[in-house]
């Protein structure tokens, strides 16, 4: 059908169930600079499932598309996001995965607004806010203008619960999800507070519809005794997404499994291709 998606953006588990595979920095075909204008283009264009991008706050209006707050890291400027201001980081390029400068500019989300309002394929795209600062409401409302003429195909995630509770203040039509804080950095005294924690993360955003958890974070959880990480997910009305498996890292093969066992609903990846025919 010309409406479904791309067969090797949706892993069927053994059980039947369906699992999307989100395309980490619409890194979908490989022939386009991550994060770049091209590749989201690509991934509406080749009908991915999901796909998703970073966005950051710019010092005066607007966000910028990158994977990294310090601007060496994702482009070929300097300083940090929130430094630069909308002209200035319209000249910047971004980086490849292998930190080479390319010849793509670092997209404005202004600009990726317009370019998925003319894109026919509905993929959802997650933008990744990547700022750990509360943002002040206007930049807030600001945001939520950016993305009204593509509301309907995009979703938010994050670690900052403060900005996206902000963002269903503003407007509670806009789809949230939030990144579960790093399980394994905390060790719980027993069964009991591993499960008061859980449910008390479960809470930071309420309404938000994803949960963002780590797959060795998942695992952790899983080995500390809590029973059924997805199911308490559910409970919450919230999709589980583990992240990230890529094709070729150590033991991918076993954990892409073990993230279809624990009952993942989406798996975020670079490599959905690899994914998706390990599975079939």
């Amino acid at each position: 059908m010309a409406d479904a998606p791309h067969p090797q953006s949706v892993i069927t588990a053994a059980n039947g169930r369906q699992v999307e595979l989100k395309i980490h920095q619409c890194v979908w075909s490989g022939e386009y600079v991550n994060n770049s204008l091209p590749a989201i283009v690509d991934c509406y264009r080749s009908h991915v499932a999901r796909a998703e991008i970073d966005i950051a706050i710019l010092r005066d209006q607007d966000f910028l598309v990158a994977h990294d707050l310090d601007l060496s890291h994702a482009t070929d400027g300097f300083g940090y996001v929130d430094e630069s201001d909308r002209a200035a980081a319209s000249g910047l390029h971004l980086r490849r995965r292998d930190g080479a400068v390319s010849s793509e500019c670092a997209p404005l989300l202004s600009q990726v607004a317009a370019t998925v309002a003319e894109q026919a394929f509905p993929t959802l795209l997650e933008l990744d806010l990547k700022d750990w600062k509360p943002w002040p409401w206007r930049r807030v409302e600001e945001l939520a203008r950016l993305v009204e003429p593509i509301k309907r195909r995009v979703t938010f995630g994050g670690r900052t619960d403060t900005n996206l509770r902000r963002l269903q203040v503003v407007d509670p039509e806009l789809c949230v999800g939030y990144t579960l804080p790093d399980y394994t950095r905390w060790r719980p005294a027993g069964l009991e507070q591993v499960e008061r924690r859980f449910e008390a993360l479960l809470e930071m955003v309420p309404g938000a519809r994803e949960l963002h958890v780590h797959l060795e974070d998942a695992l952790a959880l899983e080995r500390d005794g809590l029973i059924d990480v997805a199911g308490r997910i559910h409970a919450h009305d919230m999709l589980f997404d583990a992240w990230t498996i890529d094709a070729g890292t150590p033991r991918w093969r076993e954990r892409l499994e073990a993230a279809l066992r624990l009952g993942a609903d989406i798996v975020t990846t670079e490599t959905p291709r690899e994914l998706a025919r390990e599975v079939t």
